[in-house]
Protein backbone atom coordinates (compact mmCIF):
# COMPACT_ATOMS: atom_id res chain seq x y z
CA UNK A 1 0.00 0.00 0.00
CA UNK A 2 1.24 3.49 -0.87
CA UNK A 3 0.74 7.01 0.64
CA UNK A 4 0.49 10.41 -0.95
CA UNK A 5 0.50 13.87 1.00
CA UNK A 6 -0.75 17.18 -1.41
CA UNK A 7 -1.03 20.61 -0.21
CA UNK A 8 -2.00 22.66 -3.56
CA UNK A 9 -3.31 21.98 -7.15
CA UNK A 10 0.17 21.24 -8.45
CA UNK A 11 1.01 18.78 -5.61
CA UNK A 12 -2.54 16.98 -6.66
CA UNK A 13 -1.76 17.10 -10.07
CA UNK A 14 2.23 15.84 -8.83
CA UNK A 15 0.76 12.89 -7.09
CA UNK A 16 -1.77 11.97 -9.63
CA UNK A 17 0.38 12.04 -12.41
CA UNK A 18 3.06 9.55 -10.54
CA UNK A 19 0.81 7.12 -8.96
CA UNK A 20 -0.27 6.76 -12.59
CA UNK A 21 3.12 6.70 -13.98
CA UNK A 22 5.08 4.08 -11.35
CA UNK A 23 2.11 2.79 -9.36
CA UNK A 24 -0.95 2.32 -11.31
CA UNK A 25 -0.71 -1.38 -10.14
CA UNK A 26 -0.78 -0.54 -6.52
CA UNK A 27 -3.53 0.46 -3.79
CA UNK A 28 -2.89 3.87 -2.68
CA UNK A 29 -3.92 6.17 -0.48
CA UNK A 30 -4.27 10.14 -0.76
CA UNK A 31 -4.55 12.69 2.61
CA UNK A 32 -5.41 16.19 0.87
CA UNK A 33 -4.84 18.89 3.07
CA UNK A 34 -8.03 21.01 3.74
CA UNK A 35 -6.65 24.29 2.11
CA UNK A 36 -6.82 23.18 -0.78
CA UNK A 37 -9.96 24.55 -1.56
CA UNK A 38 -12.41 27.20 0.22
CA UNK A 39 -14.39 25.75 3.13
CA UNK A 40 -17.43 25.43 0.78
CA UNK A 41 -15.94 23.97 -2.24
CA UNK A 42 -14.57 21.08 -0.31
CA UNK A 43 -17.29 18.38 0.12
CA UNK A 44 -18.15 19.01 -4.03
CA UNK A 45 -14.39 18.65 -5.14
CA UNK A 46 -13.55 15.41 -2.80
CA UNK A 47 -17.03 13.64 -4.10
CA UNK A 48 -15.17 14.69 -7.70
CA UNK A 49 -11.97 13.56 -7.03
CA UNK A 50 -12.98 10.47 -5.91
CA UNK A 51 -15.42 9.49 -8.18
CA UNK A 52 -12.02 9.36 -10.76
CA UNK A 53 -10.80 6.47 -9.00
CA UNK A 54 -7.09 8.02 -9.07
CA UNK A 55 -6.54 6.80 -5.34
CA UNK A 56 -8.83 3.85 -3.26
CA UNK A 57 -8.76 6.07 -0.12
CA UNK A 58 -9.33 10.19 -0.11
CA UNK A 59 -9.06 12.28 3.22
CA UNK A 60 -8.83 15.81 3.95
CA UNK A 61 -6.55 16.32 7.17
CA UNK A 62 -7.91 18.98 9.15
CA UNK A 63 -4.56 21.44 9.62
CA UNK A 64 -7.00 24.19 11.36
CA UNK A 65 -7.91 21.65 13.63
CA UNK A 66 -4.31 20.64 14.45
CA UNK A 67 -3.24 24.47 14.71
CA UNK A 68 -6.11 25.18 17.31
CA UNK A 69 -3.83 22.29 19.60
CA UNK A 70 -0.34 23.17 18.90
CA UNK A 71 -0.73 24.69 22.18
CA UNK A 72 1.54 28.35 22.03
CA UNK A 73 2.72 30.20 18.74
CA UNK A 74 6.55 30.10 18.51
CA UNK A 75 8.72 32.55 17.00
CA UNK A 76 12.81 33.17 17.10
CA UNK A 77 13.27 33.41 20.65
CA UNK A 78 10.96 30.56 21.60
CA UNK A 79 13.10 27.67 23.84
CA UNK A 80 14.06 24.56 22.73
CA UNK A 81 11.53 22.80 25.33
CA UNK A 82 8.39 25.12 23.75
CA UNK A 83 8.99 23.89 20.44
CA UNK A 84 9.53 20.39 21.24
CA UNK A 85 6.52 20.59 22.92
CA UNK A 86 4.16 22.19 20.18
CA UNK A 87 5.84 19.33 17.63
CA UNK A 88 4.66 16.79 20.29
CA UNK A 89 1.49 18.73 20.35
CA UNK A 90 0.62 18.38 16.91
CA UNK A 91 2.00 15.10 15.90
CA UNK A 92 -0.40 13.74 18.56
CA UNK A 93 -3.04 15.59 17.46
CA UNK A 94 -2.46 13.68 13.74
CA UNK A 95 -1.95 10.65 15.33
CA UNK A 96 -5.14 10.50 16.72
CA UNK A 97 -7.15 11.80 13.75
CA UNK A 98 -5.41 9.31 11.61
CA UNK A 99 -6.28 6.42 13.56
CA UNK A 100 -3.86 3.78 11.99
CA UNK A 101 0.14 2.84 11.64
CA UNK A 102 1.81 4.60 9.00
CA UNK A 103 4.72 1.94 9.04
CA UNK A 104 2.22 -0.35 6.94
CA UNK A 105 2.81 1.94 3.88
CA UNK A 106 5.38 0.44 1.48
CA UNK A 107 5.69 3.88 0.26
CA UNK A 108 5.02 7.55 1.58
CA UNK A 109 5.24 10.36 -0.60
CA UNK A 110 4.83 13.61 1.23
CA UNK A 111 4.85 17.02 -0.39
CA UNK A 112 4.84 20.02 1.88
CA UNK A 113 6.56 18.59 5.05
CA UNK A 114 6.00 20.97 6.95
CA UNK A 115 1.90 20.56 7.55
CA UNK A 116 1.02 18.09 10.50
CA UNK A 117 1.94 14.63 8.20
CA UNK A 118 5.59 15.50 7.92
CA UNK A 119 6.14 16.98 11.27
CA UNK A 120 4.41 13.16 12.42
CA UNK A 121 6.64 11.50 9.90
CA UNK A 122 9.95 13.41 11.05
CA UNK A 123 8.87 13.35 14.77
CA UNK A 124 8.46 9.76 14.97
CA UNK A 125 11.48 8.91 12.64
CA UNK A 126 9.38 7.06 9.71
CA UNK A 127 10.83 7.19 6.37
CA UNK A 128 9.60 8.97 3.24
CA UNK A 129 10.02 10.78 0.22
CA UNK A 130 9.62 14.56 -0.50
CA UNK A 131 8.20 15.98 -3.35
CA UNK A 132 9.61 19.57 -4.17
CA UNK A 133 7.05 22.14 -3.52
CA UNK A 134 7.27 23.61 -7.19
CA UNK A 135 9.60 23.07 -10.10
CA UNK A 136 12.96 23.56 -9.87
CA UNK A 137 12.38 25.06 -6.39
CA UNK A 138 14.55 21.85 -4.42
CA UNK A 139 17.05 24.13 -5.24
CA UNK A 140 15.53 27.11 -4.12
CA UNK A 141 15.17 26.44 -0.42
CA UNK A 142 16.14 29.97 0.91
CA UNK A 143 13.03 31.04 -1.14
CA UNK A 144 11.34 28.72 -0.08
CA UNK A 145 11.73 29.19 3.40
CA UNK A 146 11.38 33.16 2.85
CA UNK A 147 7.73 32.71 1.73
CA UNK A 148 7.39 29.88 5.08
CA UNK A 149 8.08 32.43 7.63
CA UNK A 150 6.05 35.61 5.62
CA UNK A 151 3.24 32.91 5.47
CA UNK A 152 3.40 31.01 9.08
CA UNK A 153 6.03 32.28 11.95
CA UNK A 154 5.29 29.24 13.99
CA UNK A 155 5.75 26.67 10.98
CA UNK A 156 8.86 28.25 9.96
CA UNK A 157 10.38 27.65 13.33
CA UNK A 158 9.04 23.76 13.42
CA UNK A 159 10.53 23.81 9.77
CA UNK A 160 13.96 24.82 10.92
CA UNK A 161 14.07 22.37 14.02
CA UNK A 162 13.04 19.20 12.32
CA UNK A 163 14.40 19.69 8.71
CA UNK A 164 11.37 20.07 6.81
CA UNK A 165 11.45 20.56 3.30
CA UNK A 166 13.56 17.30 2.90
CA UNK A 167 16.14 18.53 4.81
CA UNK A 168 16.35 15.59 7.56
CA UNK A 169 17.59 12.31 7.54
CA UNK A 170 14.20 10.26 7.47
CA UNK A 171 13.91 11.67 4.09
CA UNK A 172 15.14 9.07 1.66
CA UNK A 173 14.76 10.41 -1.80
CA UNK A 174 13.59 13.42 -3.02
CA UNK A 175 11.58 13.87 -6.33
CA UNK A 176 12.51 16.93 -8.32
CA UNK A 177 12.53 18.36 -12.41
CA UNK A 178 16.41 18.22 -12.22
CA UNK A 179 16.59 20.25 -15.77
CA UNK A 180 15.02 23.58 -13.89
CA UNK A 181 16.72 23.32 -10.84
CA UNK A 182 19.48 25.70 -10.26
CA UNK A 183 22.81 25.72 -11.65
CA UNK A 184 25.33 23.90 -9.89
CA UNK A 185 22.68 22.20 -7.88
CA UNK A 186 23.51 18.62 -6.89
CA UNK A 187 21.48 16.67 -4.06
CA UNK A 188 22.74 12.78 -4.02
CA UNK A 189 19.14 11.94 -2.88
CA UNK A 190 17.77 13.68 -6.26
CA UNK A 191 15.28 11.49 -8.36
CA UNK A 192 14.24 13.12 -11.58
CA UNK A 193 10.56 13.36 -11.82
CA UNK A 194 8.76 15.94 -14.58
CA UNK A 195 4.90 16.45 -14.86
CA UNK A 196 5.17 17.49 -18.23
CA UNK A 197 7.98 14.20 -19.34
CA UNK A 198 5.54 11.93 -17.98
CA UNK A 199 2.40 13.47 -19.08
CA UNK A 200 4.32 13.29 -22.52
CA UNK A 201 6.23 10.09 -22.79
CA UNK A 202 4.76 7.74 -19.95
CA UNK A 203 0.80 8.00 -19.92
CA UNK A 204 -0.25 10.26 -22.90
CA UNK A 205 -3.28 8.43 -22.68
CA UNK A 206 -4.05 9.84 -19.42
CA UNK A 207 -4.48 13.65 -20.51
CA UNK A 208 -7.68 13.64 -21.64
CA UNK A 209 -8.87 12.34 -18.37
CA UNK A 210 -6.69 14.78 -16.05
CA UNK A 211 -7.78 17.52 -18.51
CA UNK A 212 -11.61 17.06 -18.11
CA UNK A 213 -11.12 16.71 -13.72
CA UNK A 214 -9.34 20.19 -13.60
CA UNK A 215 -11.97 21.63 -15.71
CA UNK A 216 -12.40 20.83 -19.09
CA UNK A 217 -9.88 23.60 -19.50
CA UNK A 218 -9.58 22.76 -23.48
CA UNK A 219 -8.77 26.02 -25.23
CA UNK A 220 -8.40 26.72 -29.03
CA UNK A 221 -6.45 30.07 -29.99
CA UNK A 222 -7.13 31.80 -32.82
CA UNK A 223 -5.10 34.58 -33.49
CA UNK A 224 -3.06 36.16 -36.35
CA UNK A 225 -0.98 37.44 -33.71
CA UNK A 226 1.96 35.46 -31.96
CA UNK A 227 0.30 34.54 -28.68
CA UNK A 228 2.29 34.98 -25.44
CA UNK A 229 1.51 33.50 -22.00
CA UNK A 230 1.67 35.47 -18.88
CA UNK A 231 1.72 33.37 -15.37
CA UNK A 232 0.81 35.30 -12.70
CA UNK A 233 1.52 34.01 -8.71
CA UNK A 234 0.33 34.62 -5.45
CA UNK A 235 0.75 37.96 -4.28
CA UNK A 236 1.61 36.38 -0.59
CA UNK A 237 4.78 34.57 -1.39
CA UNK A 238 5.65 37.90 -2.91
CA UNK A 239 7.90 40.70 -1.42
CA UNK A 240 5.81 42.74 -3.66
CA UNK A 241 2.60 43.24 -0.83
CA UNK A 242 1.27 46.55 -3.12
CA UNK A 243 -1.55 45.20 -5.43
CA UNK A 244 -0.77 49.19 -7.74
CA UNK A 245 3.05 47.79 -8.04
CA UNK A 246 2.21 43.76 -8.89
CA UNK A 247 0.02 45.71 -11.69
CA UNK A 248 2.69 47.82 -12.95
CA UNK A 249 5.14 45.31 -12.53
CA UNK A 250 3.11 43.07 -14.90
CA UNK A 251 2.00 45.49 -17.31
CA UNK A 252 5.32 46.66 -17.83
CA UNK A 253 6.85 43.20 -18.60
CA UNK A 254 4.03 42.52 -21.08
CA UNK A 255 4.58 46.27 -22.54
CA UNK A 256 8.71 44.94 -22.61
CA UNK A 257 8.62 41.77 -23.91
CA UNK A 258 4.94 41.08 -26.23
CA UNK A 259 3.44 44.55 -26.95
CA UNK A 260 2.06 43.59 -30.20
CA UNK A 261 0.56 39.70 -29.17
CA UNK A 262 -2.52 37.96 -28.61
CA UNK A 263 -2.38 37.43 -24.42
CA UNK A 264 -3.48 34.89 -22.55
CA UNK A 265 -3.58 35.35 -18.90
CA UNK A 266 -2.99 32.54 -16.34
CA UNK A 267 -4.03 33.32 -12.81
CA UNK A 268 -2.20 31.56 -9.83
CA UNK A 269 -5.13 30.35 -8.05
CA UNK A 270 -4.54 32.28 -4.72
CA UNK A 271 -4.04 35.26 -6.96
CA UNK A 272 -7.47 36.75 -5.97
CA UNK A 273 -6.93 40.50 -5.94
CA UNK A 274 -6.33 41.63 -9.12
CA UNK A 275 -8.72 41.83 -12.06
CA UNK A 276 -7.32 40.89 -14.94
CA UNK A 277 -9.92 41.38 -17.47
CA UNK A 278 -9.30 45.64 -16.27
CA UNK A 279 -6.18 45.17 -16.98
CA UNK A 280 -5.94 43.56 -19.71
CA UNK A 281 -9.28 43.92 -21.84
CA UNK A 282 -8.84 42.05 -24.75
CA UNK A 283 -7.06 39.26 -23.24
CA UNK A 284 -8.06 35.91 -22.77
CA UNK A 285 -8.71 34.60 -19.06
CA UNK A 286 -7.81 31.26 -18.20
CA UNK A 287 -9.30 29.21 -15.37
CA UNK A 288 -7.33 29.86 -12.13
CA UNK A 289 -7.57 26.42 -10.65
CA UNK A 290 -6.09 24.57 -13.40
CA UNK A 291 -1.90 23.47 -12.65
CA UNK A 292 -0.22 25.11 -15.45
CA UNK A 293 1.87 21.68 -15.97
CA UNK A 294 -1.20 20.83 -17.75
CA UNK A 295 -1.12 24.24 -20.12
CA UNK A 296 1.07 22.78 -22.72
CA UNK A 297 -1.50 19.89 -23.35
CA UNK A 298 -4.44 22.27 -23.00
CA UNK A 299 -3.81 25.16 -25.41
CA UNK A 300 -4.69 24.29 -29.37
CA UNK A 301 -1.98 27.07 -30.86
CA UNK A 302 1.40 28.02 -31.29
CA UNK A 303 2.80 29.95 -28.11
CA UNK A 304 5.86 32.07 -29.18
CA UNK A 305 6.10 33.77 -25.57
CA UNK A 306 5.62 32.24 -21.77
CA UNK A 307 6.12 35.07 -19.31
CA UNK A 308 5.94 35.71 -15.72
CA UNK A 309 7.76 37.78 -13.65
CA UNK A 310 9.04 35.37 -10.98
CA UNK A 311 6.42 32.35 -10.92
CA UNK A 312 8.36 28.60 -10.73
CA UNK A 313 5.11 27.66 -12.56
CA UNK A 314 6.94 28.83 -15.81
CA UNK A 315 9.07 25.68 -15.28
CA UNK A 316 6.49 23.33 -15.89
CA UNK A 317 5.03 25.44 -19.20
CA UNK A 318 8.59 26.45 -20.66
CA UNK A 319 8.81 23.29 -22.66
CA UNK A 320 5.81 24.15 -25.21
CA UNK A 321 6.89 28.16 -26.33
CA UNK A 322 9.52 29.62 -28.23
CA UNK A 323 10.59 31.83 -25.35
CA UNK A 324 10.38 31.64 -21.88
CA UNK A 325 11.13 34.56 -19.83
CA UNK A 326 11.20 34.83 -15.75
CA UNK A 327 12.72 37.70 -13.95
CA UNK A 328 14.80 36.14 -10.78
CA UNK A 329 12.33 37.54 -7.31
CA UNK A 330 15.17 40.63 -7.89
CA UNK A 331 12.29 42.18 -9.51
CA UNK A 332 9.44 42.13 -6.58
CA UNK A 333 11.79 44.23 -5.07
CA UNK A 334 13.67 46.51 -7.75
CA UNK A 335 11.06 46.49 -10.35
CA UNK A 336 12.88 49.64 -11.91
CA UNK A 337 15.73 48.42 -12.79
CA UNK A 338 14.25 46.53 -15.84
CA UNK A 339 13.37 50.39 -16.96
CA UNK A 340 16.51 50.85 -17.09
CA UNK A 341 17.41 47.54 -19.09
CA UNK A 342 14.50 47.89 -21.80
CA UNK A 343 15.97 51.54 -22.49
CA UNK A 344 19.14 49.88 -23.43
CA UNK A 345 17.86 47.62 -25.41
CA UNK A 346 15.94 50.24 -27.44
CA UNK A 347 19.23 51.78 -27.99
CA UNK A 348 20.71 48.40 -29.09
CA UNK A 349 18.58 47.51 -31.50
CA UNK A 350 18.47 51.67 -32.98
CA UNK A 351 21.97 51.35 -33.56
CA UNK A 352 22.24 48.22 -35.28
CA UNK A 353 23.88 45.44 -32.36
CA UNK A 354 22.97 41.98 -32.42
CA UNK A 355 25.77 40.43 -31.13
CA UNK A 356 29.23 39.96 -29.19
CA UNK A 357 27.55 41.36 -26.21
CA UNK A 358 28.76 40.91 -22.70
CA UNK A 359 27.32 41.45 -19.35
CA UNK A 360 28.53 42.08 -15.72
CA UNK A 361 27.39 43.07 -12.62
CA UNK A 362 24.06 42.93 -13.53
CA UNK A 363 21.43 40.44 -12.66
CA UNK A 364 22.09 38.38 -15.48
CA UNK A 365 19.03 36.29 -16.36
CA UNK A 366 16.87 39.82 -16.51
CA UNK A 367 19.57 41.43 -18.95
CA UNK A 368 19.60 38.34 -21.04
CA UNK A 369 16.13 38.20 -21.04
CA UNK A 370 16.23 41.66 -23.01
CA UNK A 371 18.75 40.36 -25.20
CA UNK A 372 17.18 37.50 -26.30
CA UNK A 373 13.96 39.19 -26.82
CA UNK A 374 15.90 41.96 -29.50
CA UNK A 375 17.71 38.97 -31.16
CA UNK A 376 21.26 40.25 -29.43
CA UNK A 377 23.47 37.68 -29.12
CA UNK A 378 25.31 37.67 -25.70
CA UNK A 379 28.49 36.15 -27.25
CA UNK A 380 31.47 38.16 -27.03
CA UNK A 381 32.79 41.06 -25.34
CA UNK A 382 33.32 44.14 -27.67
CA UNK A 383 29.97 45.68 -26.31
CA UNK A 384 30.01 45.52 -22.38
CA UNK A 385 26.72 46.02 -20.37
CA UNK A 386 27.52 46.86 -16.55
CA UNK A 387 25.25 47.32 -14.07
CA UNK A 388 27.06 48.81 -11.32
CA UNK A 389 25.12 46.69 -9.04
CA UNK A 390 28.02 46.30 -6.66
CA UNK A 391 30.44 49.00 -7.84
CA UNK A 392 32.41 46.41 -9.31
CA UNK A 393 35.61 48.39 -11.48
CA UNK A 394 35.85 48.24 -15.48
CA UNK A 395 39.44 48.27 -16.39
CA UNK A 396 39.69 46.42 -19.74
CA UNK A 397 37.49 49.00 -21.60
CA UNK A 398 40.21 49.45 -24.37
CA UNK A 399 39.48 46.19 -25.79
CA UNK A 400 35.74 46.70 -26.09
CA UNK A 401 34.01 49.23 -28.91
CA UNK A 402 31.42 50.20 -26.35
CA UNK A 403 30.94 49.87 -22.70
CA UNK A 404 27.37 50.72 -21.07
CA UNK A 405 27.24 51.75 -18.08
CA UNK A 406 22.91 51.35 -16.03
CA UNK A 407 24.33 52.34 -12.65
CA UNK A 408 21.20 49.84 -11.10
CA UNK A 409 22.07 50.23 -7.52
CA UNK A 410 24.67 53.24 -7.42
CA UNK A 411 26.12 56.61 -9.02
CA UNK A 412 29.52 55.76 -8.18
CA UNK A 413 30.58 55.78 -12.29
CA UNK A 414 27.92 58.42 -12.94
CA UNK A 415 30.46 60.92 -15.08
CA UNK A 416 33.78 58.95 -15.10
CA UNK A 417 36.27 58.87 -18.37
CA UNK A 418 37.42 55.47 -18.67
CA UNK A 419 40.23 57.02 -21.07
CA UNK A 420 38.04 56.56 -24.13
CA UNK A 421 37.13 59.15 -27.20
CA UNK A 422 33.64 59.88 -26.81
CA UNK A 423 31.42 59.79 -23.81
CA UNK A 424 27.90 60.05 -24.08
CA UNK A 425 24.56 60.11 -21.35
CA UNK A 426 21.18 58.39 -22.39
CA UNK A 427 18.17 59.98 -21.35
CA UNK A 428 15.05 57.85 -20.97
CA UNK A 429 12.31 59.43 -19.55
CA UNK A 430 9.13 58.00 -18.66
CA UNK A 431 6.34 59.84 -18.89
CA UNK A 432 2.83 58.13 -17.37
CA UNK A 433 -0.77 59.15 -18.67
CA UNK A 434 -3.20 60.56 -15.90
CA UNK A 435 -4.26 56.98 -15.04
CA UNK A 436 -0.81 55.63 -15.15
CA UNK A 437 0.67 53.93 -12.25
CA UNK A 438 4.19 55.02 -13.39
CA UNK A 439 6.27 57.94 -11.95
CA UNK A 440 7.21 60.07 -14.30
CA UNK A 441 11.14 59.75 -13.72
CA UNK A 442 14.38 60.13 -15.72
CA UNK A 443 16.32 57.12 -16.05
CA UNK A 444 20.18 57.71 -17.15
CA UNK A 445 22.56 55.49 -19.11
CA UNK A 446 26.25 56.27 -20.09
CA UNK A 447 28.17 55.21 -22.88
CA UNK A 448 31.75 55.23 -23.14
CA UNK A 449 32.62 54.34 -26.79
CA UNK A 450 35.93 53.67 -28.64
CA UNK A 451 33.58 53.29 -32.35
CA UNK A 452 33.69 56.49 -34.76
CA UNK A 453 30.52 54.32 -36.69
CA UNK A 454 28.79 53.63 -32.88
CA UNK A 455 29.54 57.16 -32.05
CA UNK A 456 27.74 58.50 -34.51
CA UNK A 457 24.79 56.76 -34.47
CA UNK A 458 24.21 57.13 -30.64
CA UNK A 459 24.13 60.76 -31.28
CA UNK A 460 21.20 60.70 -33.67
CA UNK A 461 19.39 58.68 -31.05
CA UNK A 462 16.15 59.77 -30.73
CA UNK A 463 13.28 57.15 -30.02
CA UNK A 464 9.72 57.84 -28.63
CA UNK A 465 7.65 54.52 -27.21
CA UNK A 466 4.12 54.25 -26.17
CA UNK A 467 3.30 51.47 -23.85
CA UNK A 468 0.13 50.58 -23.52
CA UNK A 469 -1.08 48.44 -21.11
CA UNK A 470 1.07 50.67 -18.78
CA UNK A 471 -0.19 53.76 -19.41
CA UNK A 472 2.75 55.54 -20.63
CA UNK A 473 5.77 56.67 -23.12
CA UNK A 474 9.14 56.45 -23.07
CA UNK A 475 11.43 58.97 -24.33
CA UNK A 476 15.17 57.84 -25.13
CA UNK A 477 17.71 60.53 -26.02
CA UNK A 478 21.46 60.62 -26.51
CA UNK A 479 23.82 63.62 -26.00
CA UNK A 480 27.84 63.88 -25.57
CA UNK A 481 29.72 65.33 -22.76
CA UNK A 482 32.89 66.86 -23.51
CA UNK A 483 35.65 65.03 -21.60
CA UNK A 484 36.65 68.69 -19.78
CA UNK A 485 33.10 68.79 -18.25
CA UNK A 486 33.09 66.11 -16.66
CA UNK A 487 33.17 67.29 -12.64
CA UNK A 488 30.82 69.82 -13.78
CA UNK A 489 28.55 67.75 -15.50
CA UNK A 490 28.67 65.27 -12.29
CA UNK A 491 27.76 67.66 -9.87
CA UNK A 492 25.00 68.99 -11.61
CA UNK A 493 23.69 65.68 -12.26
CA UNK A 494 23.94 64.62 -8.86
CA UNK A 495 23.92 67.30 -6.94
CA UNK A 496 26.29 68.51 -4.40
CA UNK A 497 24.81 66.64 -1.48
CA UNK A 498 25.12 62.84 -3.08
CA UNK A 499 28.66 63.99 -5.20
CA UNK A 500 29.95 64.70 -1.09
CA UNK A 501 28.23 61.16 0.01
CA UNK A 502 30.62 59.76 -2.78
CA UNK A 503 33.31 61.24 -2.38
Amino acid sequence: MVLYHASTMYHLLYCIVHKLSFNSDKDCELLLVEYIKPLKERTAFLEKLKAYGFFSKIRYVPEQQFKLKKGIALDENSSEKDIKTVINNISSAFENWFGGDMKKYSEIYVASDQHSCGIYLINNKISYTYMEDASGMLSEQCRYLSITKSNNRTNYIINEYLGCAGRNEYVKAKLCDLKHQQKGFHDEKAVDFSVYNALKNIIPDKVPVLLEFFGNIRTVIKSSKKICLFLTQDLNTLKIKDLDLQELTTTTLVDYFCPDCKLIIKPHPKDRWQNYKRIFPNAAILEKSVPSELLPFAIDGEIDTVLTASSTSIRGVSEFAKKAYSFTTEIETHRERIDSMFALTEVLKQVGITESVAVCDINEEQMLNFLDNAGIKANGNDIIIDGGINRTEITDIESCRILFCLDLSNKLNYGKDYGCRDKFVIKAKFIPDSDSLFEEKEHLIFAYSNDNLLSEKLSEINIRRKLYHSEAEVEINCEKIATELDEKFRAELLGEAEQEEIL
